[in-house]
């Protein structure tokens, strides 16, 4: 309620709200597109895991499984590679489960 109050007080006076927008256009914007770059153009690698896991059922005795934890951008690639070579059949893949970071 009080916040409510603050916003509204605010919003009817015309010479804070200029002031405020010069001070956006002046400290806010400028900055915002140094500390932006800053961000946006680090990257953090992947802590990566690899285990092996028995399957309840199925045709194999065990499964390898991969997960990647920590990393930024969100967006990664993982790939299976056997001797070398790119595994496009016989892996499956689940999708990102959401965990704040």
């Amino acid at each position: 309620e009080e916040g409510v109050k603050y916003a509204e007080n605010f919003n009817e006076d015309k010479a804070i709200l200029q002031r405020m927008k010069v001070e956006v256009d002046k400290v806010c914007i400028p900055n915002a597109h140094i500390y932006d770059s800053l961000v946006r153009d680090k990257s953090v690698k992947p802590m990566v895991t690899l285990s092996s896991v028995k399957q309840a059922e199925g045709r194999h005795p065990a499964v390898l499984m991969c997960s990647a934890y920590e990393f930024y951008p969100e967006k990664i690639k993982v790939s299976w590679l056997r001797d070398g070579k790119l595994m496009t059949s016989e892996v499956t893949s689940t999708m990102e489960m959401a965990d704040g970071d």
